[in-house]
């Protein structure tokens, strides 16, 4: 897989990824550096002979053109997948658009806590107990996207203390982070890619979701439980009622989709982490509470091997 980082500043995410990279720890080539203002990411990535581009917003009387530039220069090194490492200026939804769930974030705080600037002093003033470092999707609302991993630092007794802990656990966890995404087995709902398989016969295409399944290069299983389990397009709409799936002529459909659910989580792997992108409402397949059946199944057997994303949050 190759990577491409963002960073703004001292590059201590990127040298401590480029180190993991040569112990052969992260299984990932690092291809190239972004920065928006010279900084000393630049001067890390001259040692290691990484090619580097500036990209600097003031340079551009207009925003849109330094927006086609971006999108010009990070194509230009192919990446699989895009780092931000202390990289200091929101990604613009069309860099999202090119780029869906492949631009990962990482952040000083067990977000939701604490988003934005100086993470760190903000959990220190706040006076809690405990903070740490979350890594995560990046979508177009700030410190916001589906959360890859997560680990807890208790507050020692002072700020520097803390600073220096949080870094040093930023280290190991993006490592650990991007090997977990580079082999994920992903389960997909159907008409999110564009499948008129809805019970009144549409999809839900989603733009970003249709790109992201359309360039994954390892497993991807496509979904539709109703359509498994023989139900017909069009068909009668299904709802919830007192836990049990009753489509709206009367018929309770549990047990067949319940069946149905059980032969599609058989097809996951046991060994991999599993990104399912489901729907955000739906009594088969939906994220949203009441939460779908096929969701339901797949956090009762997957546990935490489950990254679970609707349509709404990419």
């Amino acid at each position: 897989m190759r990577i491409l980082v963002f960073a703004s500043g001292r590059g201590s995410n990127f040298e401590a990824l480029l180190n993991a990279s040569s112990r052969g720890v992260l299984k990932s080539k690092i291809v190239g550096l972004v920065c928006d203002r010279d900084c000393n990411a630049i001067e890390i990535a001259k040692k290691n002979k990484i090619p580097f581009s500036i990209l600097r917003p003031k340079d551009y009387a207009e925003k849109n053109n330094y927006i086609k530039e971006l999108i010009s220069i990070t194509g230009s090194y192919s990446p699989d997948i895009i780092l931000l490492a202390g990289y200091m200026r929101i990604i613009p939804s069309e860099l999202l658009d090119e780029y869906p769930l492949k631009i990962i974030n990482i952040h000083p705080s067990l977000l939701p806590l604490f988003k934005g600037k100086d993470a760190i002093k903000q959990a220190w003033d706040a006076g809690v107990k405990e903070t740490g470092v979350t890594v995560h999707f990046v979508n177009d609302r700030m410190d916001d996207g589906l959360i890859i991993l997560q680990k807890k630092v208790a507050v020692p007794n002072s700020l520097e203390e803390l600073e220096h802990e949080i870094h040093v656990l930023e280290h190991k966890m993006y490592v650990e982070a991007v090997n977990l995404v580079s082999d994920l087995f992903i389960v997909v709902s159907k008409c999110l890619i564009g499948e008129n398989i809805r019970y009144d016969g549409s999809n839900k295409l989603s733009k970003r979701i249709y790109k992201y399944v359309n360039g994954y290069r390892t497993e991807c299983l496509l979904v539709c439980p109703e359509v498994l389990a023989g139900l017909g397009v069009p068909r009668s709409k299904i709802n919830i009622i007192n836990t049990r799936l009753i489509s709206e002529d009367g018929v309770d459909l549990t047990d067949v989709m319940k069946r149905t659910c059980k032969d599609i989580i058989e097809k996951i792997p046991q060994n991999k982490m599993v990104l399912a992108i489901l729907k955000d409402k739906s009594p088969s397949c939906g994220k949203t509470e009441p939460q779908g059946l096929l969701v339901s199944m797949l956090r009762e057997h997957l546990k935490d091997r489950l990254l679970l994303l609707s349509e709404t949050e990419i």
